[in-house]
């Protein structure tokens, strides 16, 4: 049985992974795996953009601050080495891509999506 914070992150992409498609997302791949890390979801969005996304849960306790916070430089780098890798593997190399997070309040199930929230540099 997967620990409190895992069935949490599940409960968070289950969301995100409804608002996209509610918002014409087109979802490609959900906990894709490569050896740098995890990419939450991959989707092509409504003007066939291809974006990777992070998703963040939070809510049910505020005293770790906002989701969106949680997402460091380190954790950047780790989903930009996990693009690259996709990108290579699935030979992909003239699409434009775009890196959103989306934050996702589990008591309510209100969704905040920060479109291009970071880039590759």
């Amino acid at each position: 049985m997967p620990n409190i914070s895992r069935q949490r992150g599940i409960s968070g992409e289950n969301i995100a992974a409804k608002y996209l498609e509610q918002n014409g997302y087109k979802i490609i791949e959900r906990n894709w795996y490569c050896r740098w890390g995890e990419i939450d979801i991959i989707a092509h969005s409504p003007d066939n953009i291809l974006v990777f996304v992070e998703v963040k849960s939070g809510g049910d306790n505020d005293k770790f601050g906002n989701p969106l916070e949680w997402v460091t430089p380190a954790k950047i780098k780790k989903i930009v080495k996990s693009t690259r890798q996709f990108l290579l593997e699935n030979e992909i190399d003239d699409t434009p891509i775009r890196f959103d997070i989306l934050t996702i309040d589990l008591r309510n199930e209100r969704v905040e999506h920060f479109e291009n929230a970071f880039t590759a540099d």
